[in-house]
């Protein structure tokens, strides 16, 4: 038998294994893939750690090969640009236009600081389809203190109008938290007004090299603790769900909405969702090493001369895949994770 044939043999007695314990089955390739190019970034936000990293960017051969090798294997899918601040990278617009050609639905995400009117005719050039804008309320005392610098702000918006003038697809991204809850819902409908939408990602443990902390909210500047704090984060929640429901701006589904009123009430509990990563989510990291969620040891290596769909289906990785829809940590939320059932 060759190598991949017992590969393949002991993937199917996984298989079998798994169903009998009752685990979901994933469904099949990925439908979105993230590249994590840079682990790179200048503005020491409250809420994340990558600023603290020091890796060094991978060269962009090795960007083009990974995004060759995806295109090959589940193109088209969508892929996200992420970092760190991705536009540190001087040749983000090639690995874009590249992931372009091969049929991915590309986005990228952004804090806005880096963008002039020189690099947003070269992101309308490379064919990106989505911007992501970081906007984490709807005042500058509000951004500029999460993020940790004066002018955040208006650097973000100063962005959204560049970006929409030069024709490129533009949304706002926003972490939510006790900090903006008394701002997101003007915000929305403010975005609402401009024709524009907002993707809203509940308040978590800081990205960054940190291992998982389940107590991390205990010490949580943003997260609510006490009543009048959850009351107020949880009428925002009713109401962005309403928005939800009725179209306004809103790209978060109902579902999540309310699904994050739960995880703020009740901090480190199971709620019950089911995560999808490595159902339909896959991420390249800034080492180059393959993972199907964040704060979980990597599945493969892009550099260790393996392909992509033995790494998809060896055992280790099938094992990850079925049982991360019974894991019991609130990142399900996220929204590289959230499964609405749908």
């Amino acid at each position: 038998m060759s190598r991949w044939g017992i590969r393949q043999h002991i993937g199917n007695i996984v298989e079998t294994a798994l169903d009998h314990q009752g685990y979901r089955r994933a469904p099949g390739l990925p439908t979105q893939v993230h590249l994590s190019v840079t682990d790179r970034c200048f503005l020491p936000c409250l809420h994340c750690d990558i600023w603290k990293n020091e890796d060094v960017d991978l060269p962009t051969e090795f960007w083009l090969d990974a995004i060759d090798q995806l295109g090959h294997w589940c193109a088209p899918a969508g892929m996200n640009f992420v970092g760190g601040e991705p536009l540190l990278r001087k040749d983000l617009e090639v690995l874009i236009q590249r992931a372009h050609r091969w049929g991915f639905e590309t986005s990228m995400n952004t804090n806005a600081w880096l963008l002039t009117e020189e690099r947003v005719r070269k992101l309308k050039e490379s064919q990106i389809g989505l911007v992501y804008v970081s906007l984490d309320g709807f005042t500058a005392e509000t951004v500029d203190h999460s993020r940790g610098r004066e002018g955040s702000f208006s650097k973000a918006m100063e962005a959204i109008t560049m970006l929409r003038n030069a024709g490129v697809t533009v949304w706002v991204a926003s972490v939510f938290h006790k900090g903006n809850a008394d701002e997101i819902v003007a915000l929305t409908e403010w975005i609402h007004q401009e024709g524009l939408r907002i993707v809203m990602q509940p308040l978590y443990q800081n990205f960054g090299n940190v291992a998982y902390q389940p107590d991390w909210w205990k010490t949580s500047e943003f997260f609510p603790r006490h009543p009048d704090e959850l009351n107020q984060v949880s009428t925002a929640l009713d109401r962005l769900t309403e928005m939800s429901q009725n179209g306004i701006g809103v790209v978060n589904s109902p579902q999540q909405l309310q699904a994050m009123k739960w995880y703020f009430s009740n901090p480190g509990t199971d709620s019950g969702v089911s995560c999808r990563a490595g159902h339909s989510d896959i991420s390249i990291d800034p080492k180059g090493q393959i993972r199907l969620c964040y704060f979980l040891e990597p599945v493969g290596s892009f550099q260790a001369g393996k392909s992509l769909k033995h790494v998809w289906n060896e055992a280790e990785t099938l094992r990850r895949r079925w049982t991360v829809s019974r894991c019991e940590r609130s990142c399900s939320l996220l929204n590289c994770n959230f499964d609405s059932g749908v």
